[in-house]
């Protein structure tokens, strides 16, 4: 069954790719505030995205919402060790991506707590917007099996829902591990995942030549993708899974646009799905 499942959400991925919109042309030109949950997270779902921007003279600011802190377990890296670690990692990162230093900014939250402070990170969402003024937001889907990355989907979506005048857009990262066919609601996921194939409600940002830059930047995430030195070959240490480096290595980049109460759809929408 377990086999199955895994098949059939394969199967909706690759079919939510070939069904999406293309609108790499019409958001390259576009302002942007990207929350990653987790340093690398920016990088996986949205850096070819960050890149074509920057070369189309948008402004973009990356909002790290947590400290990367509680990824591994180890007796040789403390979480605060670790935590400090993927600080240089992002920072670097944001660097091959082409940010400037004040365009990446920390939300201060542990990792792994989201899920028990979505009403502080509601705030600290809104603030950001009011700050940078983006047109468009980009965040992790709010039915991602990752609870942070969850939590953000939902903080994200009732952060632009208060503010009104930006246009939300989600990121998978480990959505096709848990969705559709979700435990809990496995009609409702089905049935979402069908409109979204036929209602054509994704769309896409093609990552041509920026992709070989896109996954550079990607390395500069190095206790995501190998041992750390610190940590002996005798203690286990995860990279991030092959399913996962694929979709980041490929020829585009997905995103739902995420419709809100109280927004002007036919304007905000209209403006992305053109």
């Amino acid at each position: 069954m377990s086999a199955m499942l895994a098949g059939l959400r394969r199967l909706f991925g690759s079919l939510t790719k070939l069904s999406a919109k293309d609108v790499t042309e019409t958001v390259a030109a576009r302002d942007a505030l990207v929350i990653a949950p987790h340093p690398d997270d920016e990088t996986l779902g949205c850096g070819a995205t960050i890149m074509r921007k920057l070369a189309a003279g948008a402004a973009v600011t990356v909002l790290v919402v947590t400290d990367g802190s509680r990824s591994h377990t180890s007796a040789y890296l403390s979480p605060a060790a670790l935590a400090a670690l993927r600080a240089e990692e992002m920072a670097e990162a944001a660097r091959r991506l082409g940010l400037r230093a004040d365009a990446l900014r920390w939300a201060g939250f542990v990792d792994g707590t989201l899920a028990a402070a979505e009403d502080r990170l509601v705030d600290v969402i809104a603030e950001v917007i009011k700050d940078v003024r983006p047109q468009e937001v980009y965040a992790t889907c709010s039915d991602e099996p990752h609870p942070d990355h969850a939590a953000l989907g939902r903080a994200a979506r009732r952060a632009c829902a208060a503010v009104g005048t930006v246009q939300l857009l989600e990121y998978p990262v480990w959505l096709w591990h848990a969705w559709p066919m979700t435990p809990g609601h496995r009609l409702r996921s089905t049935a979402a995942a069908i409109a979204t194939v036929v209602r054509r409600r994704a769309v896409v940002v093609r990552t041509e030549h920026l992709r070989h830059a896109k996954m550079h930047a990607l390395a500069a995430h190095g206790t995501q993708l190998g041992r750390p030195p610190q940590v002996p070959p005798a203690e286990p240490w995860d990279g991030l899974p092959p399913a996962v480096l694929r979709a980041a290595g490929g020829t585009t980049e997905l995103f739902f646009p995420i419709a809100l109460p109280g927004q002007d759809q036919a304007r905000l929408l209209g403006r992305v799905n053109r």
